[in-house]
């Protein structure tokens, strides 16, 4: 059977904290990091995670506030008292609905998803409370109903900053040492802690969007609908519920309801890009091999059109680094012409015969004498006298074209420079 001790506050001289206040500081920043840590994983901003979570403190303290005033209205004598948070007095239902709407709020603000936010946050919620209970097993806070079970709690004394209320079997009716009552903060650490393992669990599959933070509102207004039985608090409407039952009834309802409604919704996306998951194996009829599905088509159609390729007027001017590709050479290189390749041995030159008069007066054009000085004559041929008429054999008979290597300049034999004539030749070969 557990017992101890309660100390309303630790420090040393006159520095002191309420170890209850210590213990929701550490489970918000526990609950805080996990969401911010969870955020990163998933690409979602971690600005916005602390901005929502800071919101939500406010939220959640404003919250809790408001609703231990209202279900314990007839205990203040002033307005003034509703302020006096210092004295002890807060509602866990109460700040969760603050913090979820000042972060609801934020989210809007920013026009962002708030289920997405909240799917993230779930698991740090659950932790932030088992951690946040802490503190009230070291105060003593949440003691309910006598008991004589083996779970119970021992009162081993001790200063209690909020005592229960006097309905135990004792001579005053009052809470006394050696008391084994109900531990309520400790069954709703247990459960906390539970919902926190079971939501790592639940996100391993795609769910739908909301669901995490549906499931764990669910789970935790169920917890807290049987613990409050055993807790020593007041009544409403003579129906032997506590406000936070009353709560708790209506968010089990709502979710519920929001849960039966999502079985027809789709997984929300895992995060993975579509272009880097495996091809789904095809489920239409008559696709064989080296035949084409109508997916295949359809996500070339959705793909970006390829690059055009460069024409020769859009070309690129050549690169001037060192380390030019062979590839970018031939892009940047112009396209030269080839060169013009002799006819074989023995076929006729398409080039015209030479006209008689042009030989008598020995007018040869000088592109033809150029392109002869780079030639090896196969035979001797006997240049025509002034005067002199050749035969028509002679005519008839074509000049050799066919190149050969060029011999050592010692060796070779530089033609005959004839006088140039105002009528040149501009007889081209093709």
């Amino acid at each position: 059977m557990l017992g101890w001790e309660v100390i309303p506050r630790i420090g040393f001289g006159n520095f002191t904290v309420s170890p209850h206040g210590l213990g929701i500081a550490l489970g918000y920043f526990a609950g805080t990091m996990l969401l911010a840590r969870r955020a990163r994983k998933r690409g979602f901003s971690e600005d916005h995670a602390w901005n929502a979570a800071a919101l939500s403190v406010v939220g959640a303290i404003l919250g809790a506030r408001i609703a231990y005033v209202i279900g314990h209205f007839s205990e203040f004598n002033s307005p003034l008292e509703w302020l006096q948070i210092y004295k002890g007095g807060i509602s866990l239902i109460g700040g969760l609905l603050g913090g979820f709407l000042a972060a609801f709020i934020y989210v809007r603000k920013q026009k962002l998803d708030f289920f997405e936010l909240t799917d993230l946050g779930a698991p740090g919620i659950a932790l932030g409370i088992a951690i946040g209970r802490i503190g009230d097993l070291v105060i003593g806070d949440h003691l309910g109903k006598a008991t004589t079970g083996w779970w119970g709690w021992e009162f081993k004394g001790g200063e209690l900053i909020s005592p229960p209320r006097c309905i135990y079997p004792t001579g005053d009716g009052c809470i006394v040492p050696g008391l084994v009552v109900h531990q309520t903060a400790l069954y709703d650490m247990i459960w906390s802690l539970a919902i926190f393992g079971l939501l790592l669990v639940l996100e391993k599959k795609p769910r739908p969007k909301g669901f995490l933070t549906l499931t764990w509102a669910s789970l935790y207004a169920a917890g807290r609908i049987a613990t409050d039985f055993t807790r020593v608090d007041k009544d409403w409407f003579g129906l032997g519920l506590t406000g936070s039952q009353l709560t708790s009834i209506a968010a089990l309802g709502v979710c519920s309801y929001f849960l039966f409604r999502q079985r027809q919704l789709q997984p929300a996306a895992a995060g993975v890009p579509a272009a880097s998951a495996p091809p789904a194996p095809s489920s239409e009829p008559g696709v064989r091999r080296g035949r084409r599905r109508a997916s295949d088509t359809a996500v070339e159609a959705a793909a970006p059109a390829a690059e055009p390729v460069l024409r020769r007027r859009d070309r690129p001017p050549a690169p001037t680094s060192a380390t030019t590709t062979t590839e970018e050479k031939a892009v940047a290189q112009p396209r030269r012409k080839p060169a013009a390749t002799p006819p074989p041995a023995g076929e006729p030159s398409r080039r015209a015969s030479v006209t008689p008069e042009e030989a008598a007066v020995g007018t040869e054009s000088v592109f033809k004498a150029s392109r002869e000085r780079s030639r090896t004559k196969t035979e001797p041929e006997r240049e025509p006298q002034t005067g002199e008429k050749l035969p028509d054999e002679a005519l008839a008979r074509p000049r050799p074209s066919s190149r050969t290597e060029p011999s050592p300049p010692e060796a070779s034999t530089k033609p005959k420079e004839e006088p140039e004539d105002d009528d040149l030749d501009f007889d081209w070969e093709p």
